[in-house]
């Protein structure tokens, strides 16, 4: 590669570099998944802009370093001889707030400069603010314009060497500038949100050349700390909406048939009881809804009175209140146990006993534990594998434990055997999630160490969750209850919500992120 060309690489780089200030927005979010859209339908879903428009300029500009200069090369007599130019793309309201930086190379004859943003439709013979739809600052004498020729008094003037910011925000739709990292206040106000904004800058005396930095490299302003300062606000507000106050009705909650309220206890309940935390779930009803001291002693009582669960009968909270049942809840956290554990055949075993439909009315669920048992077999071999290699590493050959291989022998057999008997009960089954899921459980079979296989995630012990959650909700659901928590419909609601808000140029939602905001 020559150097030409290894510029022309580094500065490509530079210009799709996403600014600091924007990375805990949707724009970066956006920017991750920009392949694969363009892939898809050839085109990007959202760009930001990054240097001035070759396309999009008056003939008496003439731009250089990567089109981030620009130069006046007109004669600059009157006002007819201003010239503009806007940048490649608009400001995305996803955003939320969008500031680039203009610095003054050279303010030329008379500095008249103006930097701004403009809708598409603007003409570029004018300075920024002369026309409609067209706001601008100008250095000459510091006024600020809107619509028109006659500007208002803003700010201080600028000149050579000086760096001036722009800064539109997309919550309020208000736009403030800056001077040498200096904020200057709100300029415009009221900017209308049902138009796209490009940035841009106007000259007209001849020596007149500015460079515009869109993220490129450190600003002078600090918009990180504006960013914060804006989302605290957003935050503040949100906080500050009433919500229905927490106090239970006890009458109510020891309605079966009342398990739903409106209190944020309630929800956080459901959430424990539902994912099979029992203490978790007694030691918060007891701190959340117990009228007082003696009530929680007498909960607790109970509690250790009944903590060996049957198969009939209702144990302590349940028995009396009914708020939860926990029974229901310590024995399927006993089958979760069985499967976070690989023990595969008594997760089975306890839920025929239990809840003997749940399996035979979920025959893709029982599959899944059948592909999780065999997997759990695979894992094992391998495991005893490597102690014999390193039990053979460690002591002479000749003294290897003969009973190893032969119970690694005798392993193997039945894992065949119990392969052989899956694929009597399902090799024939037409379905695809049955094909594409044996196929890959049997392929680990034919690696000789299938921990260092393409399948080796298959292995990993955090997949056995997976189908420890699935026949989690197979129960509740046999029980009547719902396949997720309230709390978790709240937070998918939420997140679809912010998402279609940021689709819709809604600026304030890019200070939302549901699952660094409310989980982290």
């Amino acid at each position: 590669m020559d150097m030409q060309s290894s510029s022309s690489s580094d500065l490509s780089s530079t210009r799709n570099r996403i600014p600091d200030y924007l990375l805990d927005t949707p724009i970066c979010q956006a920017k991750k998944k920009m392949k694969l859209a363009k892939d898809q339908t050839g085109t990007m879903p959202i760009q930001l802009p990054t240097h001035w428009n070759p396309k999009d300029k008056c003939s008496l500009l003439e731009l250089s370093k990567g089109n981030l200069r620009v130069s006046y090369q007109g004669t600059g007599g009157n006002d007819t001889d201003a010239a503009a130019v806007r940048a490649n793309h608009p400001m995305p309201y996803q955003c939320g707030l969008f500031y680039f930086e203009v610095t003054i190379i050279s303010k030329g004859q008379k500095g008249y400069i103006g930097i701004g943003f403009c809708t598409s439709s603007v003409d570029l013979k004018k300075l920024p603010g002369w026309e409609n739809y067209s706001w601008g600052y100008h250095g000459d004498d510091g006024h600020s314009f809107c619509f028109s020729g006659s500007g208002k008094a803003y700010g201080p003037t600028f000149t050579t060497k000086d760096t001036i910011g722009c800064c539109i925000n997309f919550m309020d739709m208000t736009v403030f500038y800056t001077k040498n990292g200096v904020n200057l206040g709100i300029a415009f106000r009221d900017i209308k949100s049902d138009y796209l904004y490009y940035p841009a800058i106007g000259l007209r005396t001849p020596g007149e050349i500015v460079e515009a930095n869109f993220g490129q490299k450190k600003f002078k302003f600090d918009i990180e700390n504006c960013i914060k300062e804006e989302k605290a606000k957003l935050w503040h507000y949100i906080n500050s909406i009433d919500l229905p106050i927490l106090t239970p009705d006890y009458s109510e909650m020891s309605n079966n048939n009342n398990k739903s309220s409106n209190g944020l206890n309630e929800l956080v309940l459901q959430y424990l009881v539902h994912h099979g935390y029992s203490e978790t779930a007694q030691t918060f009803y007891n701190n959340a809804f117990a009228k007082n001291d003696k009530a929680i002693k007498k909960e607790e009582n109970k509690m250790e009175e009944c903590d060996v669960v049957g198969a009939g009968g209702l144990s302590g909270i349940a028995k009396d209140n009914e708020v939860f049942d926990m029974e229901s809840l310590k024995n399927r956290q006993r089958i979760k146990e069985y499967v976070m554990k690989g023990d595969i055949d008594s997760a089975i075993d306890l839920t025929n006993r239990l809840y003997p439909t749940v399996l035979s009315n979920n025959d893709i669920l029982l599959f899944n534990l059948r592909c999780r048992k065999f997997i759990e077999m695979i894992r094992k071999n391998e495991e005893l594998d490597m102690d014999t290699e390193i039990d053979t590493i460690d002591d002479d050959a000749m003294d290897v434990d003969e009973d190893k291989n032969k119970n690694m022998s005798q392993r193997i057999i039945e894992t065949m055997k119990y392969g052989q008997e899956l694929n009597s009960l399902y090799g024939q089954d037409e379905r695809d999630e049955i094909k594409n899921t044996l196929t890959k459980t049997f392929s680990l079979f034919a690696y000789e160490h299938p921990n260092n296989s393409a399948l080796s995630y298959l292995l990993d012990p955090s997949r056995r969750e997976i189908v420890a959650n699935q026949l989690n909700v197979a129960i509740l659901e046999s029980q009547g209850e719902p396949a997720s928590p309230a709390i978790e419909t709240l937070y998918r609601q939420s997140a679809v919500a912010v998402k279609e808000l940021v689709k819709n140029n809604v600026g304030s939602a890019a200070f939302i992120n549901v699952k660094k905001d409310c989980l982290m």
